[in-house]
This record gives structure tokens, C-alpha cells and sequence, in this order.
């Protein structure tokens, strides 16, 4: 009796697992956007938006995280995307690069073990995704067209996907800093509020900027003072959007200020006096060009 239990349990044990596995293997393929959906960092809202994609945007679903959020991979970045603003397709064109990632990988005729081999891939042989079948890419690799399961390749990150050369993102003015900009251009207008550092709550100086920081992941310290040590050194004339600038006040030695700095001589802050978060020439602003201490670049 206690045989036939244990039998049973261990079948039904086997049996829930094969659903699991099933239940992942289909949740990775093609989707399209419902709506117009951010791509973002993290899964959640709270999370830096990566891009805004418009509705009918074709993206790879690379994996379920299992709290309603996908990974995905769209125009060489990999990001998250609710899972409520994604219908997925059985087969749906996409555009990709990437390389096998795997010795050996069969490109076959059709997506599926049972089509015909059309020749064995060599290890980090580049590859164009056209198609996304389930859980097989459609591409081409060296001339030939077929299909590889998605597992064996490894799809390509831009410069601006997070996992490209910091040296190349600093060269070309874009990258991470420039996304840290531009995240923060959404706090436009939010109330000045001391020592806050949310959305929710308003933002002082160092708040606003370390808010940014911590959204893509970067941990800094939490006062104008204390962030001048995170990062390393820039010289004025190399400034970058992304990079913290940092102020002194008339008279004063000591670094009270700081913003960020997003292009064009312009720096993102929360101004005390002007109550809200603003956008300020540096160029233009005798009491910031006179009181400019420094600059560091904390992303890339």
C-alpha cells in the first residue's frame, strides 16, 4: 500500500513538473504590444524606463520572472515589460543580431527536433534573428537559412543594452548616462522637499540625483558632500549627460549642491529656491559658473 501512495505521489510529482516546464517553454517566443508600454530595468514600475515602444511593436520574450513581468529584447536591449501590455504570437518577424552560444547547435530546416539538420554551427558564429517560432529563432547564419532554439543563442546588447564597453559608451556621449538624463527629465516640476527622495515624496538636491542613480542600479552615498566621493573625477570641458556636477554657495568652501548634468551646459536639479525640479544653463548662471567645484561620472 505504502508502494502504490508513494508511486502515485511520485507520479503526480513528475507530472506537475512536465505542466511547469511546459508552462515556461510557452512563455517564451514572439509578442507584440497591446499599447504603447516602457520598456524598463527592472521588473516594476518603480524601475527606469529603457524606452517607450508603441503599440503594435514587435519584441522578443526572452523569460517569465513569475510576477507578471517578461524580460524582452528589443533594438539591442534587454528589458522587462508587463506582462498585462504583451500578446504573444506563435510566429511573429523580428530583427536581431547574435552569435550560437553552444558547440555543435544544429541549424535545422524547421522549429522543431524532428525537421531535418541543415548543417552543425561553430561556437560564436554570428547569426541574424528574422522570426521568432515558439521557442526557436528563425535566422540566418552564414549564408544558410533555418531555425536554432533560442537557448543556443546568445542575442547581441547595444551600446546602450548594459553590458556593452563603458569606453566605447563614454567615446560616443551615449549609453547609460544619457538614459540616466533622460529619466530624469520625467521629475520636471516636482516639489522641493528637504531631505525627500521620491517621486511620491518630492526631492531635495541629493535626493533627486541619488534617486536616479539607484533606479539603474548604481548605489551612491546620500548628501551633496558625500556623492562628490562616488564615481571618478571629470574635467568640465568632458562632461557627459549623466554626470553629477557639484556646487559650493557664496562664501562658502563646502560642497551644498549638486544636479545632473544632461547636455548642452544644462544640468536637471532640485532647486530650493525655485521650490521644484528645474532645468538650469550652467553657462548661463553667474552664481553656478562662480561656484562650480567639480564633476563625477558615477554610470559608465
Amino acid at each position: 500500500m505504502k508502494k502504490k501512495l508513494l508511486r502515485a505521489l511520485l507520479t503526480a510529482a513528475l507530472g506537475m513538473c512536465a505542466l511547469a516546464c511546459t508552462a515556461r517553454a510557452d512563455c517564451v517566443g514572439g509578442a507584440v504590444t497591446s499599447t504603447d508600454v516602457n520598456l524598463r530595468s527592472g521588473a516594476g514600475t518603480d524601475t527606469a524606463i529603457l524606452d517607450t515602444l508603441p503599440s503594435g511593436t514587435a519584441v522578443i520574450v526572452i523569460s517569465d520572472n513569475g510576477s507578471g513581468w517578461y524580460e524582452v529584447h528589443y533594438n539591442g536591449l534587454n528589458g522587462y515589460m508587463s506582462a498585462d501590455y504583451l500578446d504573444f504570437s506563435s510566429e511573429l518577424g523580428v530583427s536581431a543580431s547574435g552569435a550560437v552560444s553552444g558547440t555543435d547547435v544544429n541549424l535545422r530546416s524547421g522549429p522543431g527536433t524532428d525537421s531535418a539538420i541543415v548543417r552543425v554551427t561553430s561556437e560564436d558564429e554570428e547569426v541574424s534573428v528574422t522570426g521568432v517560432n515558439g521557442n526557436w529563432y528563425q535566422v540566418s547564419v552564414g549564408g544558410d537559412t533555418g531555425y536554432i532554439r533560442s537557448d543556443y543563442v546568445a542575442l547581441t546588447k547595444s551600446a546602450s543594452g548594459g553590458e556593452s564597453n563603458s569606453a566605447a559608451q563614454a567615446s560616443s556621449g551615449s549609453g547609460i548616462g544619457e538614459q540616466i538624463a533622460a529619466f530624469a527629465k520625467q521629475f520636471l516640476g516636482t516639489p522641493y522637499v528637504w531631505a525627500a527622495e521620491s517621486p511620491e515624496e518630492g526631492f531635495d538636491c541629493s535626493g533627486l540625483v541619488s534617486y536616479c542613480f539607484q533606479s539603474f542600479g548604481y548605489s551612491t552615498n546620500r548628501t551633496a558632500a558625500t556623492l562628490y566621493s562616488n564615481g571618478t573625477a571629470v574635467e568640465k570641458s568632458d562632461l557627459q549627460p549623466g554626470d553629477a556636477v557639484f556646487f559650493r554657495s557664496d562664501g562658502s568652501s563646502t560642497i551644498s549642491h549638486v544636479g545632473l548634468y544632461i547636455g548642452n551646459g544644462e544640468m536637471i536639479h532640485a532647486s530650493s529656491s525655485a521650490g521644484k525640479v528645474i532645468i538650469t544653463n550652467i553657462e548661463d548662471s553667474g552664481y553656478y559658473t562662480r561656484n562650480y567645484v567639480g564633476a563625477r561620472r558615477i554610470a559608465g
